[in-house]
């Protein structure tokens, strides 16, 4: 798979994770905004059951009939509210409700209310002697109470476990985020960032980039991979023409000779000058001569082979290395290369001809000859013939 197709995928991994947080946080949060709702209600039921016992109990011991009608009325307020509350309760479509052992716990409260507790605390409000009834509310008010609490317990209990539940699955989804994390980081430094260390490294050992360079190459990040690339494309290729640059092909020449130990190693090299290009310069101007370079290189390019390669020696010299095959095989891709300039020269409308001059010399395993000597003598019989083609031919490239 395409780094770039993983990082897609880890990045949508991502987005999804933190979205799936989002809406955990969103639902629990409103989860939990209910379960405070009913968690308050239920708290209020409980204040209301015992305050209503504390007053029952002082209207049994009160002397004063104003306070105790006070009281009663106090009495009729908390039992009014505590009825309120519990039918909130009752009629509440709370998911912590349908829990059965609240449910179960709700609908003993509800009996003992409707079967003891109701009739009593409205015996004493209503009625003038009520000291039994309020003995016996004060006996057994402590057991309402008691389950009321235990109710209020269940229920925070259990909306305290939904807060664990929607903690863990944050912890959870983290833990995805950062493990999908760094297998994106770990992913985009094996494909990207080691590829790209172990290139400045040859290109160091072709001496293309000094220590300072590398250094700061080391350093870089991921987002300046681009720019990166950038660089290193102007430091190999020659811009105009997009073949290896002097110091970078003759680098990579230099070490494949270096190797001829293990491969024992057999090519050409064709040494080439475009005839005219001072005179296309002059006349024509610099785009013209531009334009000359370019499709007398483009032409070359295009009938070598795969493992062959063109490096700019500079100006309008150019060096081709033709690999694995003698110098009569080279002359024959040569011919092939010259008859196309012949062809562009008649069938196309340029305000300049075609010329180039060139010298073939071979290197072989056994001669080990220095690529400094190899490129001379190719220059040399290059020389040759472009010096027969100004004197003899005298060739005009100017249309």
């Amino acid at each position: 798979m395409k780094v770039k197709h993983q990082l897609l995928i880890t990045h949508g991994i991502l987005v999804i994770l933190a979205l799936m947080i989002v809406l955990i946080n969103i639902f629990s949060y409103t989860r939990m905004e209910n379960d405070a709702a009913l968690i308050n209600q239920s708290g209020r039921m409980r204040a209301y059951s015992y305050n209503m016992g504390l007053l029952a109990n002082r209207i049994s011991q009160e002397t004063d009939e104003v306070q105790k009608v006070a009281l009663k009325s106090d009495l009729k307020s908390k039992l009014s509210n505590f009825e309120s509350s519990f039918n909130e309760l009752m009629l509440s479509d709370s998911n912590l409700l349908k829990d059965e052992e609240i449910k179960a716990k709700l609908i003993y409260i509800s009996k003992m209310w409707e079967t003891s507790f109701r009739s009593k605390y409205m015996s004493i409000i209503t009625e003038d002697s009520n000291t039994e009834i309020c003995d016996q509310i004060n006996s057994e008010i402590d057991l309402f109470v008691e389950d009321v609490n235990h109710f209020v317990n269940l229920i925070s209990d259990d909306a305290q476990q939904k807060v664990v539940v929607a903690i863990y699955m944050n912890a959870a989804l983290v833990l995805l985020i950062v493990s999908v994390t760094l297998y994106s980081f770990h992913s985009t430094n094996k494909h990207v960032r080691k590829p790209m260390m172990t290139l400045i490294k040859e290109l160091k050992a072709l001496s293309l980039i000094d220590d300072e360079v590398s250094d700061k190459l080391k350093n870089i990040d991921i987002s300046e991979f681009k720019e990166m690339s950038l660089y290193f494309n102007e430091l190999i290729f020659d811009q105009l023409t997009k073949v290896y640059t002097r110091k970078s092909g003759l680098a990579k020449l230099s070490k494949l000779v270096g190797q001829d130990n293990r491969r024992k190693l057999h090519f050409s090299l064709c040494f080439i000058d475009i005839n005219g290009l001072k005179m296309v310069n002059d006349i024509l101007g610099h785009n013209y001569g531009d334009e000359l370079i370019v499709s007398a290189i483009d032409v070359i390019k295009n009938e070598i082979r795969e493992d062959d390669y063109v490096i700019r020696m500079g100006g309008d010299e150019f060096l081709i290395v033709f690999s694995n095959i003698n110098s009569q095989i080279a002359e024959t891709i040569w011919e092939r290369i010259n008859t196309r300039y012949e062809e562009i020269n008649v069938t196309e409308d340029k305000p300049f001809l075609i010329s180039v001059s060139h010298g073939i010399v071979e290197y072989e395993h056994v001669n080990r000859s220095r690529i400094d000597d190899l490129i001379k003598r190719a220059d040399d019989k290059m020389y040759v013939e472009k010096k027969y083609l100004k004197e003899a031919v005298k060739i005009n490239v100017i249309k």
